[in-house]
């Protein structure tokens, strides 16, 4: 089976590259080996990030971005889903626009990061820990020179 992604536009301060964000959803994932997956994405305003934030993780504020596993990941392998990895990954374009500007390069670069970011959570991937954090950022930099990338974290 195939990735499918859909795509919500829940926001006015940036214009969605569509074919970016599959392009990014299918080139990370099958960096990971998953050729069959079911995601959304949504794109939306800091206001409704912070609403999101604090509903689902009692965080008081707006974050860049959150995934949710539905089914078919690490936490469901007793369960597998029929159609792959199924998860949600909601971006805040707000929270790009500001950090791309602090961090010098395009607000869609920036979302290019939060999406990765929030694949390889939905992956598997964490960075609770220092340790979890040096993988995760590993697997960030792999995946974005796709793009000829590198995180602002890296400069």
């Amino acid at each position: 089976m195939p990735v499918r992604v859909s795509i919500a536009d829940e926001q006015s301060s940036l214009v969605i590259d569509r074919a970016r964000t599959r392009d990014v959803v299918r080139k990370t994932l099958r960096s990971e080996g998953i050729t069959d997956a079911t995601i959304s994405v949504a794109f939306v305003d800091d206001p409704t990030m912070h609403d999101l934030n604090r509903q689902h993780l009692q965080h008081d504020y707006p974050t860049d971005v959150l995934s949710f596993l539905l089914a078919g990941g690490p936490e469901f392998n007793d369960q597998p889903s029929p159609s792959g990895l199924d998860g949600e990954i909601i971006v805040s374009t707000d929270t790009a626009i500001r950090q791309a500007a602090e961090y010098k390069w395009s607000p869609q670069d920036e979302l290019t990061l939060y999406l990765v970011h929030g694949l390889l959570h939905l992956c598997g991937l964490d960075d609770h820990t220092p340790a979890d954090r040096r993988l995760m950022r590993a697997r960030e930099r792999d995946v974005l020179q796709f793009w000829d990338l590198t995180p602002h974290y890296e400069t």
